[in-house]
């Protein structure tokens, strides 16, 4: 039998769901630090990457049950990690940001969602995503082509492609009114 430190990310994982919880620490003497990396270049502290960090193997352990191995690991554990770092953000927000009332006296109309959720409807679902883990999720192209196992040129062009036909529908609409 192999040792645990020749196996793949994907052969740990799938060895952590069957019982063997050895292998997550491996599995995070050997992705700890591109977890940390991720972190920081989303504008976290160290002390809050370090956070991030420990909640994302908490999440690996936790919903270790749920890899799919035709995947790669590495790409779920980055999925695994974006989640985090939006509740993450989200937690932090909550505990320091408090609106005035005044927000919601202001003369500005407010977003036009119906018709944004219209535009995005017209595209074809796969599209959708890719703009949803680029502009929502504030994913790069790379992190993408990695979950989707696509080339990175690839996503550029349907991002691309995509807001393209967004614009186009959008003017459109706008000289029917």
């Amino acid at each position: 039998m192999k040792k645990l430190e020749d196996l793949s990310d994907e052969d740990l994982l799938n060895a952590l769901a069957n019982g063997e919880p050895e292998a997550l620490d491996v599995l995070y003497k050997r992705q700890a630090g591109r977890v940390l990396t991720y972190g920081r270049k989303r504008g976290l502290t160290p002390d809050q990457a370090e956070d991030l960090l420990q909640i994302v193997f908490m999440q690996i352990y936790r919903k270790k049950h749920l890899y799919n191995p035709q995947y790669s690991a590495l790409a779920w554990i980055y999925v695994i990690s974006r989640s985090e770092l939006k509740d993450y953000r989200n937690r932090e927000l909550k505990d320091y940001v408090e609106l005035p009332d005044s927000l919601s006296q202001m003369a500005e109309p407010a977003p036009r969602t119906e018709e944004t959720t219209e535009l995005l409807g017209q595209l074809k679902e796969r599209e959708q995503s890719i703009l949803k883990m680029k502009f929502l999720d504030d994913l790069e192209y790379k992190e993408i082509a990695a979950i989707l196992n696509e080339s990175e040129s690839n996503i550029r062009q349907i991002v691309s492609r995509s807001l393209k036909f967004l614009k186009k529908k959008n003017a459109k609409k706008g000289d029917t009114k």
